[in-house]
């Protein structure tokens, strides 16, 4: 009857433990999903950062482009002027 209360005991005490471990276990998977929720939110906005920095890098080698041709018609120009 002792062996029985005490294993009994012994099984109360191992669900008191793993209840312990499973409330500590979802409290870290909340921790969790709220870090995954931000790190999301985060790369979102260096995506969208990222792709209006690719935009603006076009179009600022787009206007380099216009400026070495409109450079290259002037320097045509002068060197007819002199010749």
């Amino acid at each position: 009857m002792f062996e029985e209360a005490d294993v009994l005991l012994k099984k109360n005490k191992q669900i008191i433990f793993l209840k312990v471990k499973c409330r500590k276990a979802g409290k870290r998977i909340k921790e969790l999903e709220a870090i995954e929720k931000s790190h999301k939110e985060l790369n979102g906005k260096l995506r969208e950062e990222l792709d209006l920095e690719k935009k603006n890098h076009a179009i600022t080698r787009e206007d380099i482009q216009l400026k070495d041709i409109e450079i290259g018609r002037m320097m045509e120009k002068l060197t007819r002027k002199d010749s």
